[in-house]
């Protein structure tokens, strides 16, 4: 099994997240609404599923490893649902004007949640269809986590005197912000799947994936149409848009474990 140490460069990723998150979440934690809340808790459940069953497939507890890969069939509807919800809570804030930074850049966050949320979506799709490949379950499994990284790398930049925003006139810089974020996601999984050489697919697709996203999202995220079709996603009620991300990522779920089944041999009985 590829990556004998990825369950400690994931484990890295929680300070990382305290620090990245620290002014606008956790300093504010019961100011925030529930649906952050929620997404937090996906967020940190599955950098925990794949952090343990890294460890678990390395220290010979296959047993478990299956159950809590099984238990991911749960984790990745929520995931996404949780996802869902705080892209139309975006949606809300940009269509009644909350602030300066929500009319600037909730459309772009919003559209680059989605599509992140798309990659990662394929990726772990992929990694439930390619269960009996050991290069490629495990790869796919761990390139979802690629699509955490920008909005953790997009949040660290604020310690960063340069880049830091200390009031309205310095909100251009989270633009910037944002490309060095996905910059630096993309570097991290082109190098992954270099120097994974022949089974580097995985972190292939996940790069190109961050590549075009940024591209989009500073493109067409700026673009009045998709402002105004944000808008329109403002009125979504929130169980909706959960319900039928949940609902997807289950049906999503389903078919990349169906897909990925070994096949089971027909025995023969010859007649007496």
């Amino acid at each position: 099994m590829p990556y004998r140490y990825a369950h400690w460069y994931l484990l890295t990723l929680f300070p990382l997240v305290g620090l990245a998150f620290w002014p606008g979440y956790f300093s504010i934690f019961s100011a925030s609404p529930l649906a952050l809340h929620a997404h937090a808790a996906a967020g940190t459940l599955w950098l925990a599923i794949l952090a343990a069953q890294s460890w678990m497939i390395h220290n010979d507890a296959r047993d478990i490893h299956r159950l809590v890969g099984a238990a991911s069939l749960a984790a990745f509807p929520f995931f996404l649902a949780t996802g869902a919800v705080v892209s139309v809570l975006m949606a809300q804030q940009f269509a009644n004007n909350l602030s300066p930074f929500d009319v600037m850049y909730d459309p772009r966050l919003g559209f680059g949640s989605i599509g992140f949320l798309i990659g990662f979506a394929y990726c772990y799709w992929q990694g439930l269809r390619k269960r009996p490949k050991v290069h490629s379950h495990s790869r796919y499994m761990l390139a979802t986590a690629i699509f955490l990284l920008p909005p953790i790398f997009a949040r660290l930049c604020r310690y960063v005197p340069s880049l830091h925003i200390g009031g309205a006139s310095d909100l251009w810089k989270f633009a910037l912000n944002i490309q060095i974020a996905n910059a630096l996601t993309a570097v991290i999984a082109f190098c992954l799947a270099w120097r994974a050489g022949k089974h580097g697919r995985p972190f292939l697709e996940a790069g190109v994936v961050i590549v075009m996203t940024d591209i989009l999202l500073q493109t067409v995220g700026v673009l009045p149409l998709w402002q105004h079709l944000f808008t329109v996603l403002a009125r979504v009620p929130l169980p909706v848009a959960a319900a039928i991300a949940g609902a997807a990522g289950i049906i999503i779920a389903y078919g990349g474990w169906v897909s990925g089944r070994r096949p089971t041999s027909q025995v023969r009985i010859a007649p007496a």
